[in-house]
């Protein structure tokens, strides 16, 4: 039995460490060690696992007189300390949790000491002499509630872990797994958002799947700001590097854009970059100003792009027809004809989009 919770309990701390706490835990050393050292996330969590380990062996030596049902409760501090490893809590990365207060903590401390006197005072009336099932149940829900207790302590807020690993996966230069760890946030952190920014640009998908993803910061959410550094992930000097410069501190970002538009040589990623934030703002004339090549059109526009030039072909009829797009032109009118469906606002919006909450008219009219 002390093999069988031993086991569990190595099992549950390395895929916590490793798996969902590594990003959270670099952030700690990184501000606890103010960037001197370097994180390891497989050695961390593995040394971390083999101490606490040590530390369950050692408390069931001291209470081997524990009977066989309640062998679990020697690794109650083991989970505990797991739990306040990665109690961190990051408000500035959209974290909206909150860190466990002492109460909480003394309340379970003290439930634990009193099924230690439970233990001591009712010991085991079967001898122990029965199968291994017969005990193992007992200490398997017990591993279970300290398993419940340590997920409490510990931070397990998803917009910051999401917010995190997008910040490591855009340093190690895998843009698909930044796409996918934004994909289906529906309130993102605005570093998120950046992040999933720059992962479309850096695969040339910027102007098509950009609404494909919440939008809700405008264009403020299309490039990091200084104070957008993750610590030991650091976006603002990765959106710098694509961009070929580092946005300022309170630079509106249509103003930074434009500023590195206009200089000798901007990157191709920039123009792009300040069409969407055109969109991102809703100001389709500066959009379709930034478009044009003199009165045409580039070749082969991105969807959001022709998205939005039949929308303002619709918003001002007068102008002259730039984009004959006739299956898009077809899907626009539909998306016309649900807008004016009766019922009320809300009951629009949940129709609109369910069938198009993928395209700019659905930002452009409900954001």
């Amino acid at each position: 039995m002390p093999f069988f919770c031993a086991s569990y309990f190595m099992l549950f701390a390395f895929g916590s460490l490793y798996l969902l706490q590594r990003d959270v835990l670099a952030q700690v050393q990184f501000r606890m060690s103010e960037g001197v050292t370097v994180y390891h996330p497989l050695l961390s969590a593995l040394l971390c696992t083999l101490l606490l380990t040590f530390l369950g062996v050692f408390a069931g030596s001291v209470l081997r007189w524990l009977p066989l049902r309640l062998k679990a409760l020697a690794w109650f501090f083991p989970f505990l300390l797991l739990g306040a490893l990665s109690h961190w809590h990051f408000p500035q990365f959209g974290d909206g949790g909150m860190p466990p207060r002492w109460g909480t903590v003394i309340l379970f401390v003290v439930l634990y000491a009193l099924s230690l006197l439970l233990s001591r005072r009712f010991p085991d009336s079967s001898k122990e002499k029965e199968g291994f099932v017969t005990y193992a149940w007992a200490n398997i829900l017990l591993l279970i509630l300290f398993t419940a207790m340590s997920l409490s302590l510990s931070n397990t807020d998803g917009v910051l872990h999401r917010t995190l690993r997008a910040g490591r996966l855009v340093e190690e230069h895998n843009y698909e797994g930044v796409l996918q760890a934004g994909r289906y946030e529906r309130h993102p952190s605005q570093p998120l958002s950046a992040a999933v920014a720059l992962a479309l640009s850096q695969t040339g998908q910027l102007g098509e799947r950009l609404f494909f993803y919440p939008q809700p910061y405008g264009s403020e959410g299309l490039v990091p700001r200084l104070a957008d550094t993750l610590m030991v992930y650091n976006l603002p000097r990765e959106a710098g590097f694509h961009l070929g410069y580092k946005r300022g501190g309170r630079t509106p970002v249509t103003l930074f854009l434009d500023v590195i538009s206009s200089r000798p040589n901007p990157r191709p990623a920039v123009h792009d970059y300040l069409l969407c934030a055109h969109l991102l703002d809703k100001n389709l004339d500066r959009f379709a100003e930034t478009l044009l090549v003199g009165d045409t059109l580039p070749d082969m526009l991105p969807l959001h792009y022709r998205e939005a030039l039949l929308l303002c072909q619709h918003l001002n009829p007068d102008a002259p027809v730039l984009l004959a797009d006739v299956p898009l032109s077809a899907a626009f009118e539909d998306f016309l004809t649900l807008l004016q469906t009766a019922g009320t606002k809300d009951e629009r919006e949940f129709m609109v989009r369910e069938r198009f909450g993928t395209t700019y008219w659905c930002y452009f009219y409900f954001n």
